[in-house]
């Protein structure tokens, strides 16, 4: 008869523990990510690896910025634009995020040219777009100039640097 450890059960059991508790693990920015209903690409994390800022896996191409905000609305309960310092996340993310959707087939983000809006406005004229490669969101925009959009929504816990 073979002897099983102690510290086995307790390995089992806290493994057990694990999946009853609903925890599906860590994320990272760049990772793929489930909701109820949709999938999209993890943008942001908390302390403890759970995502807080996910993007959608859906684009919308030749929009102004009102359009772009509608249409982001208009994709489910909680999506919306990103604003100008949740593209700044993007942009520093933009390469994990960019392996996820190239390996689903999907566009890229902020890359070759591609502009896409925030919804941080500048004025009631213009509004923040942001740029591909590293360009950053600086850039003042007419509202009818026509860019990409992708919507992000929030999924748990606050945003990095974001008070509480």
């Amino acid at each position: 008869m073979r002897v099983i450890p102690i510290s086995s059960f307790r390995f089992l059991f806290l493994g057990c523990l694990f999946l009853l508790s609903g925890c599906t693990g860590v994320y990272e920015p760049g990772d793929s990510y489930k909701g109820d209903g949709y999938e999209a690409v993890v943008v942001s994390v908390d302390d403890d690896n759970q995502p807080v800022i996910v993007m959608s896996l859906d684009e919308a191409s030749t929009l102004s910025a009102d359009s772009a905000m509608r249409w982001a609305e208009g994709t489910g309960e909680g999506w919306r634009l990103p604003d100008r310092s949740e593209m700044s996340m993007i942009d520093r993310v933009r390469s994990l995020i960019n392996t996820t959707l190239e390996r689903k087939g999907l566009p890229p983000v902020l890359k070759d040219a591609t502009y896409y809006w925030s919804s941080t406005p500048c004025s009631e004229t213009h509004t923040y777009a942001c740029g591909p490669d590293g360009v950053g969101c600086y850039f003042s925009e007419n509202n009818s100039s026509s860019y990409r959009a992708r919507a992000v929504r929030k999924v748990n816990g606050n945003v990095p640097g974001e008070a509480e």
